[in-house]
C-alpha cells in the first residue's frame, strides 16, 4: 500500500495525469484487481487498508478521478465507497451516523397539493444525460423560482462541465463518483420531515429489478450534502421504512394516501406467500376475496408508514361477488405509474380536483395535430419518421388491446373518482412507439408515453401551480395548460430529459422535493 500511496505524491507533485495514470494507480491500490473481484476474502483485507491508501493532500482532481474508476470495479459497494469517500476527504460525513430507527410518528409527509417547494433534488448521471440535455432544464427551473434550494446528484465529466453554471444557478452539485444511479430519485426515497423540522430520508426496502444501486440513493444524498443544506435541513437524517414502497405509486392528500390495488402488490404477494399475481383464481369470488383480504392487510401496513389512510382510486370487488369484469377492468391499469395517469390539484375552500388520463383525448389530440406539431415531436425525440408517415404510425400506437384496457382502468377511476367528491376532469396520454426512434440502442421496452399529469404541484402566497416537462408536441402542451388554468393552476412546463422521458420517466419520477 505504501507504494500507491507514494505513487499518488508523485502524480499530485508533478500537477498532471492522464486516464492510463489514474487506473495504474487504482491497480496498485487493490493490489491484484482480478484477485479482488473474485477473492472475497482478500477484497476484504484490501478495503480495510483503501482508505489509507492515498494522501489526503492530493488535489481533489486526481482524488476524484481514483474513486470514478474505484465505484466502477465490482466489490466496491456503498459502504466500502463510503469508507474511502470520507477518509479522502471527498465526502463530509458518513450516511451510516445518520441514520435511525424508524418510528411510526418520526417523521410526516407532507401532501402533493400544499405547500411551497423549498428544495428540488435531481439526479443527472453523466452516463444519462450530458451539458447540452442538463442546462436548459436546471436554468428553466431556477427561472420560475428564484430561491429555492437546488441539488443536482451527479458525476463526471458532467459534473465539472455543469459547474460554472451551476454556480451562476446557485445549485449544489453532489458527486456521486460514478455511482450507478438511475434518474429517478423520487421513486427509491421520500423527503419527509422529522419531529424537530429537520429533514428526514426514508429509504424503501424493496429493491427495483435493474435498478438495485438506487437503493443507497438516499444514502448518498445525506452523505454529499454540503454542510450549510445540512445544517439548514437540521442535520439530516435518514431511515429505511419497514415495508415496501414506491413513490410513483401513490398520491397524497392531507387526510389519505391513494393507491391503485397494483401498487401493494409485493406486500401482497408477499402475505399470500406468491412469486406471482395468481389472475387464474380471479374468475371466481374465492379467489378474488382472498387477493382483496390481503391488500387491505397491506393497506394497513403503508397507512402507518404515511400515517393517514390508504384509499384506493379505483372501486375494489365486494366480498363474495366474484366480480371478474371489475378485476379485469383494474388489470388494465397494470404497468403504469399513478402519477403519471392522475393528479390531484388543489382548489379553492379546501376541495381537490382530479385530473386524469385519457386515451380518446389522446386519439383525439394527435387526429388535429398540425405539420408543425409532428415535426417539433420528431426533432425533439430524434423519430426516423416524418410526416403522414408519422402521423400514420402513432394513430395505430393507440389503438391496441393494451391501450384500450388502459383507457377502462382510467375511465373506472375517473368515475370512482368523482364519487370520492373530487372534481375530475381529463387529459390527454399518448403511447410513442420505441420503433419510431432513430437510435433504439440498449431499449426494450416497446413504446414511451406523452402524458400531462405527472407534474409536481405546491402552493405559493399568489396560488397554485405545477411544473413538468414539456411534451414538445405543443397542441398537447397548449391543452394542458388550458386545463391547468381553468381549475386555477398554472402549469410552468420545463425542456424536458428527453431520455428520461423515452425511458418513462416523467418530471414527477425525475425529481424530488423538501415541501416548507
Amino acid at each position: 500500500m505504501t507504494g500507491a500511496r507514494e505513487r499518488g505524491r508523485a502524480l499530485a507533485a508533478r500537477g498532471t495525469w492522464s486516464l492510463a495514470d489514474v487506473q495504474a494507480l487504482v491497480a496498485l491500490q487493490l493490489v491484484d484487481p482480478e484477485r479482488f473481484v473474485s477473492d472475497e476474502a482478500f477484497r476484504k483485507r484490501v478495503l480495510a487498508v483503501l482508505p489509507r491508501t492515498l494522501d489526503p493532500s492530493v488535489p481533489p482532481g486526481l482524488r476524484d478521478a481514483l474513486l470514478l474508476e474505484l465505484n466502477q470495479v465490482r466489490g466496491v459497494d456503498f459502504s466500502a465507497s463510503e469508507e474511502i469517500e470520507t477518509a479522502w476527504g471527498a465526502a463530509p460525513r458518513r450516511s451510516s451516523g445518520r441514520r435511525v430507527a424508524f418510528d411510526p410518528a418520526g417523521q410526516r409527509f407532507e401532501p402533493d397539493v400544499s405547500g411551497r417547494l423549498a428544495a428540488s433534488v435531481y439526479s443527472l448521471p453523466s452516463f444519462f444525460f450530458d451539458a447540452a440535455a442538463a442546462e436548459p432544464f436546471l436554468a428553466a427551473v431556477r427561472a420560475v423560482d428564484r430561491e429555492r434550494t437546488l441539488i443536482v446528484m451527479t458525476d463526471d465529466p458532467l459534473r465539472s462541465r455543469l459547474a460554472a453554471r451551476a454556480r451562476d444557478l446557485r445549485i449544489s452539485l453532489v458527486d456521486t463518483h460514478g455511482r450507478a444511479y438511475s434518474p429517478w430519485p423520487r421513486d427509491p426515497f421520500s423527503l419527509t420531515r422529522a419531529k424537530d423540522g429537520g429533514v428526514r430520508v426514508l429509504v424503501r426496502p424493496n429493491l427495483q429489478p435493474g435498478r438495485e444501486e438506487d437503493a443507497y440513493l438516499g444514502p448518498e444524498l445525506v452523505q454529499g450534502l454540503p454542510a450549510e443544506i445540512d445544517g439548514a435541513w437540521g442535520k439530516v437524517t435518514w431511515v429505511e421504512a419497514p415495508v415496501p414502497f414506491h413513490n410513483g405509486q401513490v398520491l397524497l392528500t392531507g387526510d389519505a394516501a391513494w393507491v391503485t390495488l397494483h401498487a401493494l402488490e409485493p406486500s401482497i404477494l408477499k402475505i399470500l406467500g406468491l412469486a406471482r399475481v395468481p389472475v387464474e383464481t380471479f374468475g371466481a369470488a374465492p379467489g378474488i376475496d382472498r387477493y382483496v383480504e390481503a391488500a387491505g392487510k397491506a393497506a394497513d401496513g403503508l397507512s402507518t408508514l404515511y400515517g393517514r389512510p390508504v384509499r384506493f382510486v379505483h372501486p375494489l370487488p365486494a366480498k363474495g361477488s366474484g366480480d371478474s369484469g371489475l378485476i379485469r377492468t383494474i388489470g388494465g391499469g397494470a404497468g403504469y405509474d399513478l402519477d403519471s395517469i392522475v393528479t390531484f390539484l388543489p382548489l379553492p375552500k379546501g376541495r381537490t380536483a382530479a385530473l386524469v388520463a385519457d386515451i380518446s383525448r389522446g386519439r383525439d389530440l394527435l387526429a388535429k395535430a398540425t405539420a408543425e406539431d409532428l415535426a417539433s415531436l420528431e426533432r425533439g425525440y430524434g423519430l426516423g419518421t416524418s410526416g403522414d408517415a408519422l402521423a400514420a404510425s402513432l394513430a395505430a400506437a393507440q389503438r391496441t388491446p393494451a391501450l384500450d384496457a388502459l383507457d377502462g382502468f382510467l375511465d373506472l377511476t375517473a368515475g370512482h373518482l368523482a364519487t370520492q367528491g373530487f372534481e375530475v376532469r381529463r387529459l390527454p396520454i399518448l403511447a410513442v412507439p420505441v420503433a419510431l426512434l432513430r437510435d433504439r440502442d440498449g431499449l426494450t421496452h416497446p413504446e414511451f408515453y406523452l402524458t400531462w399529469n405527472n407534474v409536481v404541484v405546491e402552493t405559493r402566497k399568489d396560488g397554485a401551480r405545477a411544473e413538468g416537462f414539456a411534451s414538445l408536441l405543443p397542441g398537447g402542451d397548449r391543452e394542458a395548460r388550458e386545463t391547468f388554468k381553468a381549475l386555477g393552476v398554472r402549469l410552468d412546463l420545463f425542456p424536458p430529459l428527453v431520455r428520461s422521458v423515452i425511458l418513462n420517466g416523467g418530471y414527477r419520477c425525475a425529481s424530488n422535493h423538501v415541501r416548507g
